[in-house]
Parts: structure tokens; sequence; C-alpha cells
């Protein structure tokens, strides 16, 4: 499930999509030197970060699916979940790299490359987990479709009738919407 998850949220495309269209499949393969440092900058993404963040909260959902379970089964849910996070993130970045040595010229992957070597870059890289859990907790009470939706009730007054006047919660706390009558 988590590796079927992986491989779909790295092609953007749900598990069972169709494949790409015959021009693009036919496309020329990337050079080995393409592929190489596309590869490199793959591996140390912001998208294959964010796959190993959601990753885990994908793992606590499988052990609450499972009901009640004793400490050895759930660090045996644990393990299952990181070798399969292992095995699905092996392919996340083969498939990142086949996309960026398509999509970036072989100019741009070794800047990109050359950066994520420089000490801004390492630092970059290894902060971008935990700095992702950080906005995401700043993040908590923003909700940019009810912003639109309640400035859009409020500019052309149409089809809200069932919405209730909104108020945002100050940065960083969480407000649930208000109930519907």
């Amino acid at each position: 499930m988590i590796a079927a998850f992986l491989a779909a949220l790295a092609l953007g495309a749900a598990p069972n999509s169709p494949p790409p269209p015959a021009a693009v499949a036919a496309a020329p393969a990337p050079s080995p030197e393409a592929m190489a440092l596309a590869r490199r900058a793959a591996a140390r993404d912001d998208f294959l970060v964010m796959i190993q963040s959601v990753a885990g909260g994908q793992i606590e959902g499988v052990e609450k699916g499972m009901g009640e379970l004793t400490p050895s089964e759930k660090a045996k849910v644990d393990e299952i979940g990181k070798r399969k996070l292992d095995e699905g993130i092996d392919r996340v970045v083969d498939r990142l790299a086949a996309v960026y040595a398509k999509e970036f010229s072989l100019a741009d992957l070794g800047a990109i490359d050359a950066f994520l070597q420089t000490p801004a870059g390492k630092a970059y890289s290894e902060r971008l987990l935990p700095t992702l859990k950080v906005v995401g907790e700043a993040m908590k009470g923003f909700d940019f479709k009810r912003e639109v939706r309640a400035q859009a009730c409020t500019d052309i007054k149409k089809g809200c009738e069932d919405e209730a006047p909104m108020k945002m919660p100050p940065p960083g706390k969480s407000e649930a919407p208000p109930p519907k009558p």
C-alpha cells in the first residue's frame, strides 16, 4: 500500500492511471551523465523529504486501522512500514531522476548537484524535513479554500446561503469551522 502510494505520488497520478501517451514514452533516453546527476539530485530532493514525512502518518494510519495492537505488534508494523518505505524510496528516486533528466538540461542538473554538495545545499537537505514540520504547525488554522469561499460569498452573494460567517484564528491557532444550523 505504501509502495503504491509512493509510486503514485512520484508520478502525480493515481496508482491505476493509464500509461503515458506513446509520444512521451517514445522520447529518447537521457544520457548516462544526465541520469547520474539527476539521480544524485533526486536522492536529496524536497519531494522525497515530503514523501518520507507523509509515510510516517501512513504507517500510523495502518496501525490505527488494525485495532488494538500490542507493543510487539506495533513494532512489527513499524518495521514493515520502514522497510516498504525504503523499497519505495528507491523507486521514487529512480522515477524522479528520469523526470529530472528529461526536464532539466545537463547544465542545470550540474548546477543543482553542485549546490546540493555545498555546505548550504547540505544544510538545506538535512534541515528540510524538520523545517517542514515546523511550517506545518505554523500553518494550522490556515484554510485557503474557506478564505476564498468566504470572500467570494461576500463579494458575489450567490450560492452561499448555507455559509456561516467565518473568522480566521490567529497564526498558529487552529479553530474548527462553526457548525452549520
